[in-house]
């Protein structure tokens, strides 16, 4: 834990007449979760607050409150800004130059972190950024149940609906103080992984029928075209989740997905039962947690299947 303590941060939104509270290029629950729930805290505490991620929005979180106004900053600098889920500052896209001009900033993380906020609250042994907002605001009497239904989808969504490895009792501990904080768990659940459109379901069955698995089943490698999210009409941010079907199959150490960009990019995804895909995908200059992780990769897709393979094989 970084020895930024909560009376320094509640100071420093104070402080401040704007924030602008920023999560990570291609936002998940996790990083949707904690930007509104800070915004939201922001706002209680006084604050002209405004949520972004350099991305468009993702469809799948309109189920969540202050969802309209995500993305759509209303100033041109702001007093404070907070950096949330976000490994480092490259991640915050164009919303970059916002944290260098701002006064002051804060950067709250569950990743290994640069720290490049002026004040910086890092907890790695955290499931989820959400897990931190929960504990820092906990006894202030600022989360009400829309912000506690905020913090458990980025609880939720980042342990894999409390299936990974990174759910601990302190997980399960924090789900029941948000559910009596007015959650209402199972329509959030089924807003969360029920509530796909049918061009989303159309492009899992695309993504699926191209599973291929190396290392005698130990690999699973799914590959999404340019030309696969224009016939369903999705787009990459369509993609989210469909690499745990990859690796629910049995016998899958890895899996591995990668998903096409404009020029010749691929988004790639990795996950691993026991194995560090972290150093795999630093490999490629990106980074992420043990058994989560993800990069950019630039060149021609069967060069590149063959690259993260050899390094998938290697990490077994």
């Amino acid at each position: 834990m970084s020895n930024t303590t909560v009376k320094q941060i509640i100071d420093a939104i104070s402080a401040a007449e704007t924030v602008l509270v920023c999560g990570h290029v291609r936002p998940d629950g996790d990083c949707v979760g904690s930007a509104f729930a800070v915004r939201r805290i922001c706002e209680k505490l006084g604050k002209r607050a405004d949520a972004v991620c350099d991305a468009d929005k993702p469809s799948s979180y309109a189920f969540l409150p202050d969802y309209e106004g995500f993305c759509a900053p209303r100033y041109k600098k702001y007093d404070l800004f907070i950096a949330v889920d976000c490994a480092n500052d490259k991640r915050l896209g164009a919303y970059r130059n916002f944290l260098i001009e701002a006064k002051n900033s804060i950067c709250i993380d569950h990743h290994p972190n640069d720290g490049y906020g002026k004040l910086n609250y890092i907890r790695s042994d955290a499931c989820s950024t959400c897990e931190i907002i929960f504990d820092l605001f906990k006894d202030t009497g600022l989360i009400d149940n829309e912000i506690a239904t905020m913090l458990y989808t980025g609880l939720s969504t980042d342990t894999g609906h409390f299936m990974h490895s990174n759910t601990t009792s302190k997980v399960f501990e924090t789900a029941a103080a948000l559910s009596e904080l007015g959650v209402d768990v199972g329509k959030t659940n089924h807003d969360i992984y029920c509530n796909r459109s049918l061009k989303k379901i159309k492009l899992m069955s695309r993504a699926l029928d191209k599973i291929v698995l190396h290392e005698n089943g130990r690999i699973a490698l799914m590959l999404i075209t340019l030309e696969d999210l224009g016939s369903c009409g999705c787009t990459s941010e369509d993609t989210e989740g469909l690499i745990d079907y990859a690796s629910s199959i049995s016998g899958v150490k890895i899996s591995i997905s990668m998903c096409e960009q404009q020029g010749s990019v691929y988004r790639v995804s990795l996950r691993s039962v026991s194995s560090d895909v972290s150093a795999v995908a630093a490999m490629f200059g990106g980074g992420g947690h043990k058994l989560a992780a993800g990069c950019l990769i630039s060149g021609n897709c069967y060069y590149i299947m063959d690259k993260l393979i050899n390094a998938a094989r290697n990490a077994l």
